[in-house]
């Protein structure tokens, strides 16, 4: 059996302010020497997760913008489905929907619904650096979307809110609630990419344990989605609690960030021999 680990990046991996990951480094050079996949999976787009890959130095597949895409290089497997894409020596698997239509039915939903949305096709690139603490590169590469429309309510009650959202799930569209945004996708999300994931990890491979790694609530599917599941603690607004109730067999870090991210692997590393899932690991602690 082959352990797989997927991630989430921000406030999980990345610190939520700084998008560092030092903590993590020295288990991350050890996943690296293990061969273990690490397999990315965020709201961001494929533009920025490329950087971060080379900034760690892997060229694992990876899941982009909440379950819209997954990535793969050329070969790494190589039964890929014949509906997936290549170019770039890249294999590239869509899953959901073009941007431009789920910004169209944002807005459209907005306007017959009378609530103010701005969303990233709405803002320049310096509005993007200003608002999420990027530099002007980054914010630019965070422009660059195929699938997923991060975006915010203005003046919507909770009852606004509620009919807002119920419309568009009737135009197709699923909205989850990141750090900073609500993101609209397509009917995806990142725990049926992981499905896909695991899919193709096992007709390459065999049988696979998966575990997983989020700090959010736009992390409940790819917890539910693997076989081991590990929510780093995260203190903003009540969020590891309310993930831990979706999720109540996962695991909990005592730290936040790259330091909790850091803590959970390295504990999941010590307890694996490549043959049997790994037990309860003692530096992680339940949610109570």
């Amino acid at each position: 059996m082959r352990l797989v680990i997927v991630t989430d990046l921000d406030g999980t991996l990345l610190d939520p302010h700084s998008y560092g990951f030092e903590p993590a480094r020295p288990v991350l050079e050890r996943v690296t020497r293990l061969g273990v996949p690490l397999v990315l999976c965020s709201s961001k787009t494929s533009a920025e997760i490329d950087v971060i890959q080379r900034r760690i130095g892997i060229t694992d597949p990876y899941i982009t913008e909440n379950g819209g895409a997954i990535v793969a290089p050329r070969g790494y497997f190589a039964h890929a489905p014949d509906w997936a894409g290549s170019a770039d020596d890249r294999v590239t698997l869509v899953l959901g929907l073009a941007y431009a239509d789920v910004v169209a039915h944002l807005k459209d939903v907005a306007a017959a619904e009378r609530i103010r949305v701005v969303g990233f096709s709405d803002m320049s690139v310096s509005e993007i650096a200003a608002d999420c603490g990027l530099p002007l590169l980054d914010a630019q590469l965070a422009k660059l979307r195929q699938h997923d429309e991060p975006f915010r309510m203005f003046g919507a009650d909770p009852a606004a809110r509620s009919r807002f959202l119920k419309a568009l799930r009737h135009r197709g569209l699923r909205v989850v609630s990141g750090g900073r945004y609500d993101h609209a996708t397509g009917d995806v999300d990142k725990g049926r990419a992981v499905g896909v994931l695991r899919t193709l990890f096992e007709e390459e491979s065999g049988r696979v344990f998966m575990a997983g790694l989020g700090d959010g609530l736009n992390d409940m599917s790819l917890l539910r989605a693997v076989d081991r599941a590990v929510i780093v603690k995260n203190d903003a607004c009540e969020a590891t609690a309310r993930l831990a109730r979706k999720v109540p067999a996962a695991e909990v870090t005592n730290a936040s960030g790259p330091q909790g991210w850091a803590e959970a692997v390295s504990a999941l590393l010590d307890s694996w021999d490549n043959r049997q899932p790994p037990e309860r690991a003692a530096a992680w602690r339940r949610w109570v």
